[in-house]
């Protein structure tokens, strides 16, 4: 009986000897991957606190490791906090509503975490021409719906989902509308030519010139009838 109770133990043993084995390479793997992502992020432009924020790495590791790929420290500066950055320009805008519809096409694949980043912003690299979007930037985009700063609207012209910050019914037109029209007039779509000076065109000469006939005649109406 007392041989049988220590077999059964060194057996116990021998199981929690190979668990902990078992543990230890996974957490080896583990490792591995957070490391060969970290190294995609950092060729990718990330900064080192996003990279330590992603995979779990230490600061020592990542800041080992900007050193070791790119000769150089990291770089200092704080991630974004709001999206002041975005609003100043339409370009900006066009480009954060690229990189939201690709996070929303890989997140519905099963992308998550470091990869999902890393997915998004190579492609958004591959798809523009001439990226203005920083990979830090970037990553910020699903990070201001989060926080309920920017929501999905309707374009009042298009009738596509964008993301912005909040706007009225009347004002809701997705970036790439607010490009289209720049040069074109927003009755009929006619393509306005570009003056250099004065405060620029919405509507083309003959819309105008509608629009104001039809001012007059409802002018002309009202002193006919006042009651009108």
């Amino acid at each position: 009986m007392c041989q049988d109770k220590a077999d059964q133990l060194l057996a116990l043993a021998r199981s929690q000897k190979e668990d902990l084995k078992i543990l230890d390479e996974i957490e080896i793997l583990s490792r591995a991957r957070r490391s060969f992502e970290a190294v995609h992020l950092i060729r990718l432009g990330a900064r080192a606190k996003l990279v330590c924020q992603l995979t779990g790495l230490g600061k020592k590791t990542v800041s080992d490791l900007y050193l070791r790929l790119t000769g150089l420290a990291p770089l200092p500066g704080q991630m974004p906090f709001t999206d002041s950055w975005y609003l100043s320009t339409n370009l900006r805008m066009l480009h954060a509503n690229v990189v939201w519809q690709l996070y929303q096409h890989f997140n519905s694949i099963d992308h998550t975490g470091p990869g999902l980043v890393i997915q998004v912003y190579q492609t958004y690299l591959q798809i523009t021409q001439e990226p203005i979007l920083t990979l830090t930037r970037a990553y910020f985009v699903p990070r201001l719906i989060s926080i309920h700063a920017w929501y999905e609207q309707s374009c009042k012209h298009c009738g596509l989902r964008y993301i912005g910050p909040p706007s009225s019914k009347n004002l809701s037109i997705c970036p790439a509308c607010v490009e289209y029209f720049k040069h074109r007039c927003q009755s009929c779509g006619a393509v306005i030519e570009n003056r250099p000076l004065g405060r620029r065109k919405t509507r083309c000469t003959p819309c105008l010139e509608q629009r104001r006939k039809s001012r007059n005649q409802a002018l002309q109406v009202s002193h006919v009838n006042p009651s009108i």
